[in-house]
C-alpha cells in the first residue's frame, strides 16, 4: 500500500472509530449505515455536494477520491438518493457497511470476494453548493492536479507491464530495427522503445502532456497494407484527429512517439506491437503482435481549453443544424383540412 492510500486507510480508521459508540441502522435496501454529524448548513433542493469517498473490502482500497485527486460531486436529489441522505448536512460524514452474502446472492460480486465479509464505504461531506455553477467552479480546480495523477498512474502501469512483458518487447524489437536497416531509415529510439523518423522538422516546443495535437495520419503494417487514415477519402473519414496527450485515448505508441513531436513536424513512427494492438491484435487487418508504421503530421498544437471550445461549438453547430432541419421536414408535412 502506498503512503497516500495509507493516510486514506488511517483516515477511515477514524472515521470508522468515531461511529463505534452507535450502532448500525439497517436501511431499505439492507445495507448499514452510521452518521456522524457535522455542524453545517443543511442540504436543500438545488444544492450540490461535494462528498471524499473510500471504499474498502478487508485490508483492500477498492476506490478512493483522495487517491484520485478529484472528489465527487453530485446533485442534491432527494428522489434519487438513499433516505438517510435527505437530512444531509455540511461536514457530516456516512460509513456504509453492505454484506458480502447479500451481494453474492445478488449475483453482483467481484470473484475475489468471500462470504462473511462487508464492503464498507465512508462517506465524507466537504462542502455544499447552492448552484451548480458554483459546483463546476470548485471542480475545475481539481482537475489539473487529477489529470496529472491519473496520467503519471497510466504511465507506472505501462511501465510494470513493459517489464513482465520483456520479451515482446525485445522481439518487437529485432523486427522493427531489421527493418529500418533493410530499408536505410535513420530513427531515434524513445525510451520506450518506439522509433521516430523525423521527414519534416517543426517549430516550437515539443508536444507533451499538457498539449492537444491536431494530426493527420496514415497507418500501415511493415507489409505496407494501409489499415487506416485520416486523409484517404476511402476510409471514410478525412477530417483532423485531435489527441489529448494527457490522455491515453490512442494507442500508448503514439502519445511516446508525439513526444518527440513538433507544431508543424512531419514523419514516422515505428511502433512495437506492444504499444499498438498487443497480443490480439484488431482483426482482421492487424494480426496478433504485430508492429505498426504511421505516417504523422502535427498540423497544429492547442490547449485542451481551446480544443474543449471547439467541441461544444461543433456540438452547438449539430444541434442547429438537426433543429433547423426538424422545421423543414414539419413545414414540408400537408396540412389537414380546416
Amino acid at each position: 500500500m502506498n503512503k497516500s492510500l495509507c493516510l486514506v486507510a488511517a483516515a477511515f480508521l477514524i472515521l470508522v472509530a468515531g461511529c463505534n459508540e452507535q450502532r448500525f441502522i439497517k436501511a431499505e435496501d439492507g445495507s448499514e449505515y452510521k452518521i456522524i454529524k457535522g455542524k453545517g448548513a443543511q442540504a436543500a433542493a438545488g444544492n450540490f455536494l461535494e462528498l471524499n469517498i473510500l471504499v474498502k473490502y478487508k485490508d483492500s482500497v477498492l476506490f478512493s477520491t483522495a487517491e484520485n485527486g478529484m472528489p465527487n460531486f453530485i446533485p442534491y436529489d432527494t428522489m434519487s438518493l438513499p433516505k438517510f441522505f435527505r437530512d444531509i448536512t455540511e461536514g457530516d460524514s456516512l460509513v456504509i457497511r453492505q454484506s458480502t452474502d447479500s451481494i453474492l446472492a445478488a449475483q453482483q460480486g467481484a470473484p475475489w470476494m468471500e462470504k462473511g465479509n462487508f464492503v464498507i464505504q465512508g462517506i465524507k461531506v466537504a462542502r455544499i453548493y447552492t448552484s451548480q455553477a458554483s459546483a463546476d467552479s470548485a471542480a475545475k480546480t481539481y482537475e489539473g492536479p487529477a489529470r496529472a495523477k491519473a496520467y503519471q498512474k497510466t504511465i507506472s502501469k505501462i511501465e510494470e507491464d513493459m517489464a513482465a512483458n520483456a520479451e515482446q518487447l525485445k522481439t518487437d524489437d529485432k523486427i522493427i530495427a531489421d527493418y529500418l536497416a533493410g530499408k536505410n531509415v535513420q530513427a531515434d529510439k524513445t525510451k520506450w522503445g518506439v522509433y521516430v523518423a523525423i521527414t519534416t522538422p517543426g517549430t516550437g516546443p515539443k508536444l507533451s502532456e499538457n498539449d492537444v495535437a491536431v494530426i493527420n495520419y496514415t497507418g500501415k503494417t511493415f507489409k505496407d497494407s494501409t489499415f487506416d487514415s485520416n486523409t484517404d477519402q476511402a476510409f471514410g473519414h478525412v477530417e483532423p484527429l485531435y489527441v489529448d496527450m494527457g490522455e491515453f485515448r490512442v494507442i500508448p505508441g503514439w502519445i511516446d512517439g508525439l513526444k518527440q513531436m513538433q507544431k508543424g513536424s512531419k514523419g514516422k513512427l515505428y511502433i512495437p506491437s506492444f504499444f499498438a494492438y498487443g497480443k490480439n491484435g484488431a482483426p482482421p487487418k492487424i494480426a496478433p503482435n504485430e508492429n505498426l508504421v504511421f505516417d504523422i503530421e502535427v498540423t497544429d498544437i492547442i490547449t485542451r481549453e481551446a480544443y474543449h471550445k471547439q467541441m461544444e461549438e461543433q456540438q452547438q453547430m449539430m444541434q442547429m443544424m438537426q433543429q433547423q432541419m426538424q422545421q423543414q421536414m414539419q413545414q414540408q408535412q400537408p396540412q389537414g383540412n380546416p
